[in-house]
C-alpha cells in the first residue's frame, strides 16, 4: 500500500505520442523504496505503476480521488467508500453473492441479507478461506436467523471447511465478519437466494412446480400422474388419433388431449378430453369430417347459406337409359334415401354440398365472382372469390334539357389553403381555404386532377398535401347550403405525371391519394374510365364539361351548382389555327384533346377556360350525336379529359377551342398509381 503522500509533488500527465500536454496533474506517493509513484491512471496519460489497489470493486480512474478518497469506480455487493474498504449494509436482493478477498486485519463487518416475504433465505458458501481455530476465536464468520446482531445464531464458521447450507426462518440473515490484527488468508465467497416453495422440489415423478401469485405452488403431472404433488398414479389410456386428424397430450394439474384436423377436415365434437380421477377420460371421442371453411368476404357482400343438397342431374346416359327401358334392370338413376343426419361442426365450417349465395349490399356496388358457391367433395369451393366494388358511371336521373340540376357524383372540389399552415394545431391556422380546381373520382380513394392544379405556378414540384383538402357530394357550390352528405377528405400523395410540361402543359395531369376512403352512395360515385372507341370524331362527338366556379356567382348566392355545358370534339387542325388567328400559337400534342360548345349546344352555364372542370362523355344508344339528348341510364358515362388550358378571356365565346388533357392516352398510369 502507499506510504505518506507527496502533497507538493506531481507529475504532469502527456500524451505518450505527441507529448502534447493534457492540463491535469496527478499527484503521487512513495512506494516501497521510498520512490514517488503515481497514483492513478488517467485517459490521455502515459501508463504507470498503479500504487493504490482496489480489492473490493473495480478500478476507475478519477480527476479528483486526491481530494474525496474516491478511485473505484463500483464497489462490490457489501462494500461501499471511495477505496471500496468499508464493508457492512443492507442487500435487499432475491438473489446475489457476497465476496471477500484478501481480508484486512483487524475488521469487522456486518451484512444484513433479505428477500421478500413470505420467502425465507438460503445461504451456500462456495469458498472459505479463514484463519483457524477450534473455537473461531480470531478470524471467523457468524450467521445469525434475523436482522440483527441480537438475532439467534445459527453457527461461527472458520478454516477452510465448508458448512452447509443455511437456511433461515424468516426473510434475514445477518452475517458478522471478525478478524483480528495477526494475519490475514484468502477470505470467503458466499451465494444467497430468495427460497420460495418450489426451491424444494415438492413435485414428485418429474413434475414441475410452478409458483402461484399467493407464494404456494402446484405442480404440473406428466402424463399418468395426477395430485397436489403429483403423487397419484392414473390409468387413462391414451386416446387414439382420430381419422385425417392428429391429437397432442397438455401437461398439467388434470392431464387433457387436444385433437385437430387436417386441411379441409372439421372437427367434430369436443376439441379437449381431460382424464378423469376415476382413470377415464370425459368427453366423447370427436371425429374429423370433410368440410369447407367458409370463404372471406368483406363487409360489402351479403351472404346466405343454404342447407347441403345434391341434385340429381340427368346425364346423356341416364336419358338414353329411360327412354330405351333399360332402367328398370340397371335400379333407379336417382337418390332414394332421405337427407342424413350430419354431424355439428364449429363455427365457420359447412358441409358438403351446402351453398352460400352472394349479392352486394348496397346497389352502388358491383357484383364480381360467382353469385352462388357450392361446398365440393375435395373440400374447396366451387366458382370464384366474391368482392363488390363501387359502380362507375351512373347518373340514372340526369335531365338532358335541364343538365344543371343534375348531382355530378364523380365531381371532386380541389380546396388549398393559403396562408400559414400548422398541421398539428390546425386551430391555430391563418388563412383560409380556397376552391381552385375540379376532378374526378376514379376509386375510392384515387381522384385525377390537372397537374397545374397541385403544382406550383410553372414548377414541377407538387404542394404539400396537408395544403390540399378534396370535398365529395356537393350539390352547391357553398357548403353551409348542405352539410350532411358532404365528404371532407385528406390527401395522403400526390404524383405528377413524368411528362408533365408545365410550360406547354402537355401530360397535364396527376393523381391524389386519399388518406381515407371515399363513403360511396347516391352522391359519391367514381367515374368510369375510356376505351379507344370513345375518342371517335368522325362524325363529330359531342360530350359534356362540369366544374366548380372558381369565383363564387354572387347572383346565385348560395344555391349555384356545378357550372355544365355541352361541348364538341373537334379537330386539332383547327384547334391550332384559330389560337393562331388570335395571336396566341400552339402545338396541340397527342396527349390532348379540343373542343368548343359552339352553336345550338344544349342549355350551358360553363366557360370551360375559367371554370376548369371534367370532360365526360355520356352513354349513347346509338352512333347518332343526337342521342346525346337520351342517353341510357343504364350505361356508363365515361371520363374523355381534364381542363388544361383556354383563352384568356373574359366573354366566354363559345366558338372558341379549350383544350383538355386526353386522359385515354394515360390509362396505364393511371391504372398502375390506383392500386
Amino acid at each position: 500500500m502507499c506510504r505518506g503522500c507527496c502533497e507538493y509533488e506531481v507529475i504532469r500527465c502527456k500524451c505518450p505520442l505527441q507529448g502534447a500536454p493534457v492540463g491535469y496533474s496527478v499527484p503521487c506517493c512513495r512506494n516501497a523504496r521510498h520512490e514517488c509513484d503515481p497514483c492513478i491512471i488517467h485517459p490521455g496519460c502515459s501508463i504507470f505503476e498503479n500504487c493504490k489497489r482496489c480489492n473490493n470493486g473495480t478500478w476507475g480512474p478519477r480527476d479528483d480521488f486526491f481530494v474525496k478518497g474516491q478511485y473505484c469506480a463500483e464497489c462490490r455487493p457489501g462494500w461501499s467508500g471511495g477505496n471500496c474498504m468499508t464493508c457492512g449494509g443492507v442487500m435487499r436482493k432475491r438473489q446475489g453473492h457476497l465476496v471477500l478477498e484478501s481480508y484486512p486485519t483487524n475488521a469487522r463487518c456486518e451484512w444484513t441479507l433479505q428477500v421478500n416475504e413470505p420467502f425465507t433465505v438460503e445461504l451456500r458458501f462456495m469458498m472459505l478461506s479463514l484463519e483457524f481455530d477450534h473455537s473461531c476465536r480470531y478470524d471467523y464468520v457468524e450467521v445469525r436467523d434475523g436482522d440483527s446482531i441480537n438475532s439467534r445464531v445459527i453457527g461461527r464458521f472458520c478454516g477452510n471447511e465448508r458448512p452447509p447450507p443455511i437456511q433461515s426462518t424468516g426473510n434475514s440473515l445477518h452475517i458478522l465478519f471478525v478478524s483480528d490484527g495477526y494475519k490475514n488468508f484468502d477470505g470467503l465467497f458466499a451465494i444467497f437466494q430468495e427460497n420460495s416453495a418450489c426451491t424444494s422440489s415438492p413435485c414428485l415423478h418429474d413434475g414441475t412446480c410452478i409458483l402461484d401469485s399467493s407464494h404456494s405452488y402446484h405442480c404440473a403431472c406428466l402424463a399418468g400422474y395426477t395430485g397436489m404433488r403429483c403423487e397419484h398414479e392414473k390409468n387413462c389410456a391414451i386416446p387414439p388419433k382420430p381419422s385425417h386428424g392428429d391429437h397432442f397430450l397438455v401437461y398439467g394439474p388434470n392431464d387433457t388431449v387436444e385433437f385437430s384436423c387436417n386441411h379441409s377436415y372439421a372437427l367434430s365434437g369436443d376439441a379437449r378430453r381431460t382424464c378423469l380421477a376415476n382413470g377415464t377420460w370425459d368427453a366423447a371421442q370427436p371425429i374429423c369430417v370433410r368440410a369447407c371453411r367458409e370463404p372471406k368476404v368483406s363487409v360489402l357482400v351479403r351472404q346466405k347459406v343454404l342447407p347441403p343438397q345434391v341434385p340429381f342431374r340427368k346425364t346423356p346416359v341416364h336419358k338414353f337409359y329411360s327412354s330405351t327401358g333399360l332402367a328398370k334392370f340397371f335400379g333407379p338413376v336417382g337418390p332414394t334415401k332421405g337427407p342424413p343426419v350430419l354431424p355439428r361442426l364449429p363455427q365457420g365450417f359447412h358441409h358438403l354440398y351446402s351453398h352460400i349465395q352472394y349479392e352486394c349490399t348496397s346497389p352502388y356496388f358491383h357484383h364480381t365472382g360467382s353469385t352462388r358457391r357450392t361446398c365440393l367433395k375435395t373440400g374447396k369451393w366451387s366458382g370464384r372469390h366474391v368482392s363488390c366494388t363501387p359502380v362507375c358511371g351512373k347518373l340514372p336521373n340526369f335531365d338532358p334539357q335541364r343538365p344543371v340540376d343534375s348531382h355530378w357524383p364523380w365531381l371532386a372540389a380541389i380546396y388549398r389553403f393559403s396562408g400559414k399552415y400548422e398541421e398539428a394545431q390546425p386551430q391555430k391556422e391563418a388563412g383560409s381555404w380556397q376552391l381552385v380546381c375540379s376532378g374526378a373520382l376514379l376509386n375510392q380513394r384515387s381522384v385525377v386532377v390537372a397537374a397545374h392544379c397541385v403544382t406550383e405556378l410553372g414548377k414541377l414540384h407538387p404542394l404539400d398535401v396537408a395544403k390540399l383538402r378534396v370535398v365529395l357530394g356537393k350539390h352547391y357550390r357553398s357548403d353551409q347550403q348542405e352539410r350532411k352528405g358532404l365528404q371532407h377528405l385528406r390527401v395522403s400523395s400526390i404524383t405528377v405525371h413524368p411528362n408533365y410540361d408545365p410550360l406547354v402543359l402537355d401530360s397535364d395531369l396527376a393523381l391524389l391519394k386519399l388518406l381515407d376512403k371515399a363513403r360511396i352512395g347516391e352522391h359519391v360515385l367514381p367515374i368510369c374510365l375510356p376505351g379507344a372507341q370513345d375518342y371517335e370524331t368522325t362524325p363529330p362527338r359531342r360530350a359534356m364539361v362540369t366544374g366548380w366556379s372558381l369565383i363564387p356567382d354572387a347572383g346565385a348566392g348560395e344555391s349555384e351548382r356545378a357550372h355544365v355545358g355541352s361541348v364538341m370534339l373537334g379537330d386539332v387542325v383547327h384547334c391550332e389555327q384559330q389560337y393562331a388567328q388570335h395571336g396566341v400559337p400552339i402545338s396541340v400534342s397527342e396527349n390532348m384533346l379540343c373542343g368548343r360548345q359552339g352553336p345550338g349546344a344544349s342549355p350551358s352555364n360553363i366557360c370551360p377556360a375559367e371554370t376548369g372542370g371534367v370532360l365526360v362523355l355520356p352513354p349513347t344508344t346509338s352512333p347518332n350525336p343526337a342521342s346525346l339528348l337520351f342517353p341510357n341510364p343504364v350505361q356508363e358515362w365515361k371520363l374523355l379529359g381534364l381542363v388544361s388550358f383556354g383563352y384568356d378571356s373574359l366573354d366566354c365565346n363559345p366558338e372558341l377551342y379549350t383544350v383538355y388533357t386526353q386522359i385515354g392516352n394515360f390509362l396505364d398510369f393511371l391504372d398502375g398509381n390506383m392500386k
